[in-house]
C-alpha cells in the first residue's frame, strides 16, 4: 500500500502517534536501520531548513536522494508536474517530496500518479499545508516537556498567507490543545469562519497572556510594507516578540518560529538565541520527524 502525507486531515490518528513517538525514540538517541530506495526532493520553490533536513533524514536510512530545484527542473521547459513525477517514477523514485507555489499541490499530484508506487509527502503548498512541518513542532513541544492534551498556544504573525499555521492549528487541536489563538494585523488574520478551531485574539498581548507556548510566523517584507508598517520596527513595536512580552509570560514559556527569523521584526535579536527559545531544536527535532516520516512512507509498501 502506498502512502502519502499530504496534509494533517488525511492522517490518522494512529499514524499521528506513530511518527510522534518515532520522532521521540529517535530524539531521545534510538538507533534506525537501513532501507533501500531512492527519493526525490522536488522543490519548485526556494527552501534551505525543510529540503536539507529531508535530505539528511533520508541518507540517515541509506537511501539515495536526488534534489531538483526549480531552475534545474523541465518545468521550467513547460513539463507537467504529473508527467516530471512519472518520468521519475520510470527511473525507480519510491517517494517524491514536493514543495511547490500552489495550494493542494501535493493532494493533485498524488490523484494523477494513480496507481504508480510512489509516495508522495507535501513539504509545503502554497497557502494550504505544510504538514512534516506541524508534526515537528508539535515533537518539539513534547521533547521539551509539555504535554499537547491542554496545551494554551499562540499563533502570532501572518496567519492568513501561512501554511504552517493552518497545519498545526489541525494537529494540535486533535492532540487536544485547550486554546489555540491566533493575533496579527487585520490585514493578516484570516477570513471570518476560517480556521474555527483557533481564537482570534485582539493584540499580541492578550494573546499571549498565560500562554505555555507561542509560534512566531516569518513576515514577508513586502507584505508588512501594504500593510502599512513602513519598516520592521514599526512591526515589531506593535506586533513582535519583544524582551518585555517574553518577560511577561509565564515563567516556563517557550518560543517557536519555522525559519527563517528575521531578527527584530517577530522576534527581538536579542531572544532568537536565548535558552527560551525552540527554533535550533525544531531543526534537530524535524531530522528525527522526518526520518520517522521515511521510515512510516517505506514499511508500508
Amino acid at each position: 500500500m502506498t502512502r502519502h502525507l499530504l496534509d494533517i486531515g488525511r492522517l490518522d490518528q494512529a499514524d499521528i502517534a506513530t511518527l510522534l513517538g518515532r520522532a521521540a525514540e529517535l530524539a531521545a538517541g534510538a538507533s534506525c536501520s537501513t532501507r533501500a530506495g531512492i527519493v526525490a526532493n522536488l522543490f519548485l520553490e526556494p527552501s534551505t531548513r525543510t529540503r536539507v533536513s529531508f535530505q539528511i533524514a533520508a541518507r540517515r536510512l541509506g537511501l539515495d536522494v536526488v534534489n531538483i530545484e526549480q531552475q534545474h527542473s523541465s518545468a521550467s521547459k513547460g513539463e507537467s508536474l504529473a508527467d516530471t513525477a512519472r518520468t521519475l517514477a520510470a527511473m525507480g523514485v519510491g517517494a517524491i517530496v514536493l514543495r511547490h507555489p500552489e495550494d493542494f499541490a501535493a493532494a493533485e499530484l498524488a490523484s494523477a500518479l494513480g496507481g504508480a508506487d510512489v509516495g508522495i509527502v507535501n513539504a509545503g503548498d502554497g497557502q494550504h499545508a505544510h504538514p512534516s512541518q506541524a508534526l515537528l513542532d508539535a515533537a518539539t513541544l513534547a521533547h521539551a516537556g509539555f504535554e499537547l492534551a491542554g496545551l494554551t498556544l499562540a499563533i502570532v504573525g501572518d496567519i492568513r498567507h501561512s501554511r504552517v499555521a493552518r497545519s498545526d492549528i489541525a494537529l494540535l487541536s486533535r492532540l487536544g490543545a485547550a486554546e489555540i489563538r491566533i493575533a496579527g494585523p487585520e490585514e493578516f488574520m484570516p477570513d471570518a469562519g476560517e480556521l474555527s478551531e483557533a481564537i482570534r485574539m485582539p493584540d499580541i498581548d492578550t494573546a499571549l497572556d498565560g500562554v505555555d507556548a507561542v509560534i512566531c510566523l516569518r513576515i514577508q517584507r513586502e507584505r508588512m510594507a501594504a500593510s502599512g508598517y513602513l519598516d520592521g520596527a514599526a512591526f515589531h513595536q506593535r506586533w513582535g516578540l519583544t524582551v518585555e512580552r517574553l518577560g511577561a509570560m509565564p515563567g516556563h514559556a517557550r518560543f517557536l518560529h519555522p525559519g527563517p527569523v528575521n531578527r527584530g521584526v517577530e522576534i527581538a535579536d536579542a531572544l532568537v538565541d536565548s535558552p527560551r527559545a525552540l527554533i535550533l531544536e525544531q531543526v534537530r527535532i524535524g531530522v528525527h520527524l522526518r526520518t520517522a516520516l521515511f521510515e512510516w512512507l517505506i514499511d508500508a509498501a
